[in-house]
């Protein structure tokens, strides 16, 4: 009988693999589970139950049959990665890393586990860690992606551009189709004042996906860097047809269409900016376009409502100063002169 129930269990071990190499996990689990039933400390059958769960994104109870295998064998390389997995699928990166470690003794050149333990210290904050590790997989494998990605996001976050820069050019030579990675590029050239070189990383961003609003603005703003601002509205317009919300972008095209002398336009996107809710830079352009066009109670009223705003107030002021002494109002522009003496004293 231990004979039988031993020959079953490998043969439900196997079915349960196979299952779970075609990606049929449900129905893996329940063989997996049968076999469990039979026998409750076979490595096989607990490390497949640990996959199986994991795949389901069942993280706990993944880790729980993970846990099970080290309390056999406390060496298992398959339950070591797996419980790391699970940790890193619970959120808890600090948990994960001991048990990667403690794989990585054992599989000394394995890149892939070395990035995991790299992204672990990266969201923990623990940069020097991350990138020594990043590092450590580059030196087994020299140009893995993945390695090459996770050092250049520590890179960008730390604002250390150039380091950055090599990472995300590596992958793009290697013809990554990341575009994340293409857009990171072009914002780092475009900090850089390198506009084209910037737009050439937006545009291969966007023969990918369109509809990316990181290199839409992007490429907007190069134009703007460029001086060319009816190229900048034309990206940005792209990104306000799918993001009627986003009300500081309405309110940058605003900026844009008055010094186009589009004041039509400009007070469109003005008045798009206040429907999302109080602006004082859209109420301070609705008056610049106002004074432009010499609707000056218009842009008058367009001044009291910015001065609403006690952060704009010195800006809401100097506009309304220009604005009365335009329309020859001598007495309203004295008194607000005196009112900004007040705040800047």
């Amino acid at each position: 009988m231990p004979g039988i129930s031993k020959k079953t269990v490998i043969d439900l071990s196997k079915k349960g693999s196979r299952l779970f190499r075609s990606g049929q996990y449900e129905e893996a689990k329940v063989i997996y589970l049968e076999a469990y039933e039979i026998d409750q400390e076979n490595p096989y059958v607990l490390s497949g139950l640990g996959d199986v769960y994991r795949k389901l994104c069942r993280f706990e109870e993944s880790g729980k049959y993970y846990d099970a295998v080290l309390m056999l064998d406390q060496n298992n390389v398959f339950a070591l990665r797996g419980a790391g997995d699970a940790r890193r699928g619970l959120q808890f990166p600090e948990q994960a890393i001991p048990f990667w470690l403690r794989y990585l003794e054992i599989n000394s050149n394995d890149s892939h586990v070395m990035v995991r333990v790299a992204d672990a210290f990266h969201k923990m904050g623990e940069e020097k860690d991350a990138i020594s590790f990043y590092e450590q997989a580059l030196a087994v494998s020299k140009d893995d992606p993945f390695s090459l990605l996770g050092l250049g996001n520590v890179y960008y976050a730390n604002h250390e551009d150039d380091k950055a820069l090599v990472c995300f050019e590596k992958l793009i030579e290697g013809n990554s189709q990341n575009v994340v990675v293409m857009t990171m590029a072009g914002n780092i050239y475009r900090r850089r004042k390198e506009y084209d070189r910037a737009i050439e990383h937006y545009k291969r961003a966007l023969e990918l996906e369109p509809d990316n609003s990181f290199a839409l603005f992007g490429m907007g703003d190069c134009f703007r860097g460029h001086l060319d601002l009816e190229q900048a509205v034309f990206w940005w317009d792209q990104i306000l047809q799918r993001e009627p919300d986003n009300q500081a972008l309405w309110t940058r095209v605003g900026d844009a269409l008055v010094n186009l002398d589009r004041m039509d336009d400009a007070v469109y996107h003005y008045e798009s900016s206040l429907k999302a809710g109080y602006d004082l830079y859209a109420y301070l352009g609705l008056a610049r376009a106002e004074h432009k066009r010499e609707n000056y109670d218009k842009a008058k009223e367009y001044c009291q409502q910015a001065l609403k705003d006690e952060k704009g107030a010195e800006r809401a002021l100097e506009s309304l100063i220009q604005i009365c002494e335009a329309a020859g109002d001598t007495a309203s522009a004295d008194e607000a002169k005196k009112k900004l003496a007040s705040l800047t004293s």
